[in-house]
């Protein structure tokens, strides 16, 4: 049996040499750009040369964090950032962008690639887009069925966190961050709005996860790599946390696997927040009462070999070619949520979308091409039923909430839910070439838009704002946060989701996208429905509009300042 991976955190030479030194396989680390921890210390040019260095004369692999969302105007800087790293020796480079896949092993033939949790890969259809990786880091939010299920289909190496932080939401899909503050957590630089205070209790704020105890369940279930989070962490923390697990995986290849006191009572005094065995046991991962307590840190020096080191590595960067491509023509888009809602929508729309389960999909009947909404929460014990039901209501199309359903053969036009996050012109292509079309990410501004090169996709422009996306059990509630912003929480297929109280209202901020030939729109709402569907088609039929009335009610979300 090949032994499991113990991967640990980096986000400083301290924590680094901390890793190293207690044990670790294997180190993740991120460079000042373009990696989900940039508020983390980080390498420049000469740490990370010191970080090769110091993990080739310890034996140790070194994994580069690239996993954020990159814009149109970053792709050049993101890949000589990379071009750099590989010329040092790095071992792997960890993204969150699948059209990147192609370039790197054409350009750096020997560099191992690893899908992070970012890409929220939650499912064995997700993952089986991806043959041609070398591991996917899996999404948070998985049982230990759907583990097992998931590793039963997919034969590349799976990696998952065992210990540390938790995001409340499905990673890759947050925006709570981004429309508060400006500041995207797709993006490296989280302001953590869901760590504060809504109705006076912590709603949101997620215990640390801790899966000492599951270490034997985990490595028969055939998981390849074991993750600690914890690049913003100190180096006390990454050696105390890091070298426990040490011990307990080796107990294990020992047959004896055996997890002390002082062990439990190490890992409980390394950090200030409660455990839990999250969604690998399903368990509540909430901590509303959240009290924190003092760590006695006890911060030494840690040592490791340095020898010298001589790494020969040329890379063949090519150049990034973007084919230029119209709209395929203008297009209201509009979901609807109710029959009589669909009737209203014939009237203007192009295409209606109802969900999926919606109790009354065969029933509604209208002129217009109907697509189903399929979830975003799909793991591989809801892949039978979902392709099921699709057969069952049999729509015109589709719009995905999962990539999943890109690998379900179905030979039906399909549209990419918002959450796919398609952020530039390489995966708008990426995308395009798998058969589908994109909801383009919210996140960037109009101004950006203007500037893709390739033009057929989809603008939501008016609407339900979905802050999170959580595979959590939360009760229905409205809630308000400590300045007094509103926000609602509603169930969904596997989950709940986190809207905004006032929603997206773009009007007349969208009339330079229309004139640079961007002309398909998309409208979730059930607000003054047939009103603002009235504007937007006049708006694309280019005739005037009259919205004093309906425009106090909106947000403008990211339209105007896009997210750092």
């Amino acid at each position: 049996m090949k032994k499991i991976e113990l991967l640990a955190p980096a986000g400083s030479l301290g924590t680094l040499k901390a890793a190293v030194s207690s044990g670790a396989d294997s180190v993740y680390l991120g460079m000042n750009k373009f990696n989900a921890r940039e508020y983390a210390t980080n390498f420049n040019k000469d740490y990370l040369k010191e970080a090769v260095k110091i993990c080739k004369s310890n034996n140790v692999k070194l994994y580069l964090t690239m996993n954020t969302l990159v814009k149109n105007s970053e792709l050049k800087e993101f890949f000589e950032q990379l071009k750099y790293a590989y010329e040092q020796g790095i071992d792997s480079v960890i993204i969150q962008d699948p059209s990147f896949i192609e370039i790197i092993k054409e350009s750096f033939p020997d560099l191992h690639i690893h899908l992070s949790t970012q890409a929220g890969v939650m499912n064995s259809a997700h993952a089986n887009l991806f043959s041609n990786i070398n591991r996917i880091n899996l999404a948070r939010e998985l049982t230990k069925e759907n583990i097992k299920l998931l590793r039963k289909n997919y034969n590349k190496e799976l990696e998952i966190f065992i210990h540390g932080a938790l995001c409340a939401c499905v990673s890759g899909s947050c925006y709570f961050s981004s429309l508060l503050g400006g500041r995207s957590g797709n993006r490296g630089k989280c302001a953590q709005p869901c760590r504060k205070l809504y109705d006076n209790l912590y709603l949101f704020s997620t215990k640390d996860l801790c899966l000492i105890d599951k270490l034997p369940e985990i490595i028969n279930l055939g998981i390849d790599s074991l993750k600690i989070e914890g690049r913003m962490r100190n180096p006390y923390y990454v050696a105390t946390v890091n070298s426990i697990y040490r011990k307990a995986i080796d107990s294990f290849y020992d047959k004896k696997f055996n997890i002390t006191e002082k062990m439990r009572s190490d890992l409980k005094n390394s950090f200030f927040r409660e455990f839990t065995q999250g969604k690998f046991e399903n368990e509540f991962i909430f901590n509303p009462n959240q009290v924190l307590k003092e760590i006695n840190i006890q911060e030494k020096e840690y040592k490791v070999n340095l020898k010298s080191i001589n790494i020969k590595r040329k890379s063949n960067l090519k150049e990034i070619k973007i084919k230029e491509k119209n709209s395929s023509g203008k297009q209201l888009i509009v979901r609807v949520y109710n029959e009589k809602d669909a009737l209203i929508a014939e009237k203007y729309a192009d295409i209606i979308v109802l969900d999926l389960f919606h109790k009354d999909f065969n029933k509604i009947k209208v002129k217009k091409p109907l697509y189903a909404l399929t979830p975003r929460i799909m793991f591989d014990s809801d892949l039978d039923n979902i392709a099921k039901r699709i057969k069952e209501v049999s729509p015109d199309g589709l719009v995905a909430g999962n990539l999943g359903i890109l690998n379900l053969n179905l030979n039906l036009p399909i549209i990419l839910d918002n959450n796919s996050n398609c952020f530039n012109d390489l995966q708008l292509n990426y995308y395009n070439k798998l058969g589908a079309k994109p909801i383009i990410s919210q996140e960037l501004k109009l101004r950006e838009l203007e500037y893709f090169k390739n033009k057929d996709f989809i603008v939501f422009v008016h609407g339900k704002i979905r802050l999170m996306t959580l595979a959590h059990d939360l009760k229905e509630q409205k809630v308000k946060d400590e300045k007094g912003f509103n926000f609602e929480i509603k169930k969904i297929y596997n989950g709940v989701e986190i809207l905004n109280e006032k929603e997206l209202g773009l009007f007349n901020q969208i009339s330079y996208i229309l004139k640079a030939g961007i002309n398909q729109l998309y409208i979730d709402t059930e607000e003054n429905l047939e009103e603002v569907l009235q504007i937007y088609r006049n708006i694309l039929d280019n005739k005037p509009i009259k919205i004093a009335r309906l425009k106090k009610r909106y947000v403008m979300g990211w339209s105007k300042q896009g997210t750092l």
